[in-house]
């Protein structure tokens, strides 16, 4: 009975042993298990593709203003907008409903709106330095601090090149006046006229910000040095959006004769940018001519649009913007380049 008893002890005594080793397993299973599931305190693990929510569905986006808070998505298009009245005044208090977009001839419906200067200005002046200036140098320098004192305004930034035989960035963007000052008193006329290269320097800080952005080019249109052709810095204003205002500063050979090819530049590159021309017959002219440019910077709108066109081909296409009143006239770019893929 005893070696029965014994007998029947060890194998009980077995049965429970092995019981605890299959819990001990399955706590271990367990453990692992739970370690495998853990992760970083503040995230939560994605639920499975079956659970997931379904995408909404895209959505025009709804006009705004630009007293809103909005991410400007790279496909918005921006055109700036003067409009001229009957009796030669920029107009104001238009809202998004009297104008309307067309590009290469299809209506695009406006998603972003900004009267009368919302939207902050970056601006870039851009000042013919080279020896053939020297004599009117000085005098235009104090146009153009008396312009910067007028036309900054808060949450404005301006930049200053001077174009010699190279484009040299005398002043990065400030909202500092003072700073602006200090720099154009500082310019200095040397060297020979890489005004091509100047405005495509002048397009890529504007690139690098956001906001109205405009170039006021003091020159007489001459380019002798540099590697950019007329072609490709009118392209790349284009690209950026900027409006340019030149003022032909070239003494005219008589009353009413000026150097034809600079002229041309000039016209070129504001005429397809929304701008304007200024040859003034003498160096006082220039403060009423800044005058007029600081009205009309005053008193620009901003029309966004999305493409219905959706091919990123890098293409050119044609803007027409016209306002829904009669008399007007709507002074905008007249094109840009589509987005590549």
């Amino acid at each position: 009975m005893r070696r029965g008893g014994r007998s029947i002890g060890i194998v009980g005594a077995l049965v429970v042993i092995g019981g605890f080793l299959s819990l001990g397993i399955a706590l271990a299973h367990a453990r692992e298990e739970t370690q495998a599931r853990r992760v970083r305190p503040g995230h939560r693990p994605a639920p499975p593709d079956s659970e997931r929510p379904p995408l909404p569905p895209r959505q025009e986006p709804p006009p705004v203003s630009s007293s809103e808070v909005i991410s400007l998505h790279s496909d918005l298009v921006l055109v700036t907008v003067n409009v001229l009245g009957p009796r030669g005044e920029w107009l104001t208090g238009l809202g998004p409903e009297d104008f309307e977009i067309l590009e290469d001839g299809v209506p695009q419906r406006i998603a972003f709106f900004s009267g009368e200067a919302g939207l902050p200005l970056r601006l870039v002046v851009l000042v013919d330095t080279s020896l053939s200036v020297k004599g009117r140098l000085e005098f235009e320098k104090q146009a153009i601090v008396r312009f910067f004192r007028s036309v900054m305004r808060p949450r404005d930034l301006a930049a200053l090149i001077a174009i010699s035989t190279e484009a040299i960035l005398r002043q990065g963007f400030t909202e500092d006046v003072a700073q602006l000052v200090t720099a154009v008193r500082g310019l200095k006329a040397e060297g020979a006229t890489a005004l091509y290269d100047a405005v495509v320097m002048a397009a890529e800080f504007l690139a690098s910000v956001e906001g109205r952005r405009a170039i006021v080019l003091l020159s007489d249109g001459r380019d002798t040095v540099s590697r950019a052709t007329l072609g490709q810095a009118l392209r790349r204003v284009q690209e950026v959006g900027a409006t340019v205002y030149a003022i032909n500063v070239e003494e005219p050979i008589s009353a009413n004769v000026r150097e034809l090819i600079g002229e041309t530049a000039l016209e070129l590159l504001a005429r397809q940018t929304g701008g304007e021309v200024f040859s003034p017959a003498q160096l006082e002219e220039l403060d009423p001519i800044f005058a007029r440019v600081t009205e009309q910077l005053r008193t620009q709108y901003v029309l966004g649009f999305y493409s219905t066109n959706e091919a990123r081909d890098g293409a050119f296409r044609r803007l027409t913007v016209r306002v829904k009143r009669e008399g007007v006239i709507a002074r905008a770019r007249e094109g840009y380049y589509a987005p590549r893929r």
